[in-house]
């Protein structure tokens, strides 16, 4: 069987188990059930906030079987696929990794094409502010004539590294550190869930050295 880190197997699977940001669930709920998505989006903000776990269920809500909805349904076939990492409308890249100028070329012909399972192309680009200007640069033409049914996804720990140009075609979220009652009520949940017998006040210690992040 394989081990899965607690990390993982708590990784929320819908808006509504998401701790914190609400105002961004509501948002990007709200663009599914209405089948709205803007083009591109730059989830920013210190790591452990839940960009990437935000973006994959966006992702999901997006093609689900079921939607234009406010969540996934997380049983159908387009929903298992997106959670396993094997769907192959939905792509995530590491930004570290996969930031030249050919990269981005390479993503944009890949972009040319129509989605082949879901309804929505996503593409999540997780630490992409390590992308090289020339990169940011052949991704511009893109963003200033979005396919139809593309959606572009930054996640970001370091925004200001953005070039401007990029960002004002971006619907931008600053994600906020979680409060310490919030990340108390997340660590208790957790706990309970193992059955692990624990101490209040030693959790309250963990959720203050937590510093806002899950």
């Amino acid at each position: 069987m394989k081990h899965l880190s607690l990390a993982s197997r708590y990784r929320p699977q819908t808006f509504a188990q998401v701790a914190g940001q609400d105002m961004v669930k509501a948002v990007l709920s709200r663009a599914a059930a209405e089948d709205r998505p803007a083009a591109a989006y730059l989830l920013s903000g210190t790591r452990g906030v839940g960009k990437t776990t935000i973006a994959r269920i966006f992702a999901k809500a997006l093609n689900c079987e079921h939607s234009p909805g406010p969540e996934p349904c997380n049983e159908c076939a387009q929903c298992r696929k997106i959670t396993q990492g094997v769907h192959v409308d939905v792509t995530e890249i590491d930004g570290a990794s996969n930031n030249s100028v050919e990269d981005a070329r390479s993503l944009r012909e890949t972009i040319g094409y129509a989605a082949m399972e879901g309804r929505y192309k996503v593409f999540i680009i997780d630490e992409a502010h390590m992308l090289t200007r020339n990169a940011f640069n052949a991704l511009l033409k893109t963003l200033e004539e979005p396919p139809e049914r593309v959606v572009f996804i930054f996640a970001t720990t370091e925004a200001h590294k953005f070039p401007v140009t990029i960002v004002s075609r971006c619907q931008h979220f600053v994600f906020r550190h979680l409060s310490e009652d919030a990340l108390v009520e997340h660590l208790s949940g957790v706990l309970r869930k193992e059955n692990v017998a624990f101490e209040d006040s030693a959790v309250r210690l963990l959720a203050r050295r937590a510093a806002g992040s899950v």
